[in-house]
């Protein structure tokens, strides 16, 4: 029985005699007072809590449908387990089975990925060297710090501006059971800034880098500052190495920092500082697909060697492959590219817009061929057909290809006003690639003297380009 049934009990006991109590001149007075004197004995120091005044619970308390704290009703406890409340301020440690955030999980400053602690006090042992005393956030905390590591600690001024100062540290020794270490303070000189503060309790502490193992020496950090997530390797000081001969920076992702890696980049213009790079030395990837800047992606040429009819060649995503290719061949002297999403059976010729003509395409050229050899003999009649024949490199282009082509025929020879007659008579367009010529009607008469006569063809393609040759007839 607790200690407040009994002293219920006690109290009901005396009421109930009182109550109870039959004979005659029995001394009820007596009994009462004594009573409410037993009664008064326990109002100084009362087992119940008060709802008047101050009060102290020597025992647990259990309130079984839970409780509303303060006046704002804003602190419940339910019976169900749960707590609800405004803040919580904490001045150890505070040890989470599971974390949820609700809306979003902010991190400000430098978020560092490495080993770190939180001084709990700081004893000057000796000129630049201090006993650090690290918090234990649970009983089973220890320091997981090593000898010769490089300690960084930030410690924020609480001003306006929100600055900081930094503290530069190498750990000595190190007391695994105590949770201490021995630390010595590096040089002004020998730090960024060219100040070292010293070290004050309640400040974080994480390892920078160790003097001497390597296996140390590398350390991931987040800066919301400069806007990038930094990969350090071989830090064996406060002061990063960064030159042609060297660099701590092994990897970043964000906006580029102005190392020798990336200088003379920013310098020529070829990245921006305020456009996000992947940096490493090496990248291992399975599917590998390049973008524009406006997100837009860039297809990976792909050489297919000579034309194959049955092929399916692409400009687009390859399943298979897994990226975005457009397909090249090489055809007719020429090398092709695919310019549609897929051809199949369309062969890479001047003027099909299935394909991209990028070696060869200007190489355009024109012979013509007499039907009737290429002797002839004054004073007799005769006739010929000029037959001309247009090439794209080792393509012959057909009559089809050539539709919208300009083709015309102009008369060469010592006769200028006959010429410009024969001219009119043959505009542009009107005669093809196959010219008939009548010995009688399109020769002039100084040819039988002796004198020479041409024809020449000039085909302007529809890109603005032209081609042309003269035959020349000759007795």
């Amino acid at each position: 029985m607790s200690d407040s049934t009994q002293v219920i009990e006690q109290l009901r006991a005396l009421f109930t005699s009182i109550r109870d109590e039959r004979r005659t001149y029995a001394n009820t007075a007596t009994r009462i007072g004594n009573a409410f004197l037993a009664l008064l004995s326990y109002l100084d120091d009362s087992p119940f809590l008060h709802k008047d005044r101050e009060d102290t619970a020597m025992y647990l308390l259990r309130l079984l449908q839970g409780c509303i704290i303060g006046e704002s009703g804003q602190i419940t406890l339910s019976p169900d387990g749960n707590i609800s409340c405004g803040s919580i301020h904490v001045n150890g440690s505070a040890v989470f089975d599971e974390l949820v955030f609700n809306h979003q999980n902010v991190l400000e400053g430098d978020t560092y990925f490495t080993d770190r602690s939180i001084i709990e006090t700081v004893e000057h042992t000796d000129i630049g060297q201090y006993t650090i005393t690290f918090r234990k956030e649970h009983d089973n905390d220890r320091t997981t710090f090593h000898v010769n590591d490089i300690l960084l600690g930030r410690v924020n001024n609480l001003d306006v501006g929100r600055t900081f100062r930094s503290f530069w540290l190498r750990v000595d020794s190190v007391d695994k059971d105590n949770n201490t270490a021995v630390c010595s303070m590096y040089a002004d000189k020998d730090v960024p800034g060219g100040v070292n503060y010293t070290p004050s309790a309640g400040a974080r502490v994480i390892r920078w880098g160790n003097t001497v193992d390597k296996a140390r020496q590398s350390v991931w950090f987040v800066s919301s500052n400069d806007g990038r997530w930094l990969f350090l390797q071989g830090v064996n000081k406060p002061i990063l190495d960064d030159s042609e001969n060297g660099s701590n920076y092994a990897g970043f992702i964000g906006l580029p920092p102005e190392i020798a890696a990336t200088k003379d980049l920013l310098k020529r213009g070829i990245i921006t500082a305020d456009q996000p790079y992947l940096y490493f030395r090496g990248i291992m990837v399975q599917d590998l697909i390049k973008v524009d800047y406006q997100g837009n992606p860039e297809y990976t040429a792909r050489d297919c060697g000579q034309w194959n009819a049955s092929r399916k060649y692409i400009r687009g995503y390859d399943e298979k492959a897994r990226g975005y290719y457009v397909d090249r061949v090489w055809w007719g002297g020429c090398y092709w590219e695919c310019s549609v999403p897929q051809s199949s059976g369309s062969e890479p010729r001047y003027g099909n817009t299935d394909w991209t003509c990028l070696i060869g395409g200007g190489n355009m050229s024109v012979t013509i061929v007499s039907s009737m050899g290429n002797f002839f003999r004054a004073g007799t009649h005769w006739q010929t057909d000029l037959v001309a024949t247009v090439r794209n490199a080792e393509m012959v282009l057909t009559d089809a290809e050539l539709e919208l082509a300009n083709i015309t025929w102009l008369r060469i020879s010592d006769d200028e006003d006959g010429d410009l007659a024969w001219n009119i008579k043959h505009p542009t367009g009107s005669v093809g690639l196959t010219l008939h010529v009548d010995s009688g009607i399109d020769i002039p008469s100084v040819w039988g003297a002796g004198s020479s006569v041409g024809f020449k063809i000039i085909i302007t393609l529809p890109d603005g380009g032209d081609v042309s040759t003269t035959y020349s007839i000759v007795n």
